[in-house]
């Protein structure tokens, strides 16, 4: 069960990782693409610069998950440094801000799972290009925050039971 956990969990990472990269490469390539046609061409293709701030946006969002699977929130670890002194103080430290940032999660969720729902009820359409259902994006920011909670929890456990094994004698794992 141990070894398919794990395996689900570098599949989630494998999969956030493409995502990202594709939306970055393909808003930079999409960008170029939109910069030539409108400045040497002179023939600006509306809904290019559309889908390129879309799949940037997309990118952005799934760059929050990332970050809290990685846990580099680097403001904060210099903070906790400087707090919690000695290798079994910062992860403490660190056991603690994740505690406090599944809190501030499980405040405002009800909030965010009430968009999520009204933007499966209702479509919100582009102002530029008026067939495109823009919808997905409060529900590609839910299902982020979703991510950050399985990351969160995650880290939060590997963290304790590294230092369970320790008090007990053995090493991280």
């Amino acid at each position: 069960m141990k070894k398919l956990y794990f395996s689900f969990v570098r599949l989630l990472a494998i999969l956030e990782n493409t995502l990202c990269a594709f939306g970055i490469i393909f808003a930079t390539v999409f960008t170029v693409i939109q910069i030539i046609n409108r400045y040497w061409l002179h023939y600006e293709i509306m809904w290019i610069s559309d889908l390129t701030l879309y799949v940037f946006i997309l990118a952005a969002i799934i760059s929050i998950a990332i970050t809290t699977r990685e846990d580099a929130h680097t403001a904060v670890d210099v903070f906790m440094e400087r707090i919690f002194r000695g290798k079994r103080g910062f992860k403490f430290g660190k056991i603690t801000v994740n505690l406090l940032s599944l809190g501030i999660i499980w405040f405002t969720m009800p909030i965010f799972y009430a968009f999520f729902l009204r933007s499966l009820k209702f479509d919100e359409w582009a102002t530029l290009v008026p067939w495109f259902n823009t919808s997905w994006l409060v529900q590609a920011i839910f299902v982020m925050f979703v991510l950050c909670v399985f990351h969160i929890v995650h880290n939060t456990a590997v963290i304790a039971f590294n230092m369970y094994k320790e008090t007990r004698g053995g090493g991280e794992e």
